[in-house]
């Protein structure tokens, strides 16, 4: 191999660790990003999970006062009903 042969195969070495680090620059950047995505999104999916609990409680509230609420109905329609000695409006 000449000088000259050896001198190319040496630049193209380079240039390929060159292109080799460039591409390793890129993908780093990329995979902080995803990381600081994947952060923020366990974050977004603890937050709804903790809404989502929130929201499980609250409808069980409704869903008793609801119930009360109808056992109080039913009771003022008894009542009503007694003071027509049980018969309905015509």
């Amino acid at each position: 191999m000449t000088n000259e042969e050896i001198q190319r195969v040496m630049e193209f070495i380079v240039k390929q660790q060159e292109t080799f680090a460039e591409g390793m620059t890129k993908a780093e950047e990329r995979t902080a990003k995803l990381e600081q995505a994947f952060v923020g999104l366990f974050g977004l999916v603890a937050d709804i999970g903790k809404a989502h609990k929130e929201l499980a409680e609250r409808v069980t509230e409704l869903a008793q006062a609801q119930a009360h609420t109808d056992q109080r109905v039913n009771v003022l329609i008894d009542i009503l009903e007694q003071g027509r000695n049980g018969k309905a409006e015509t």
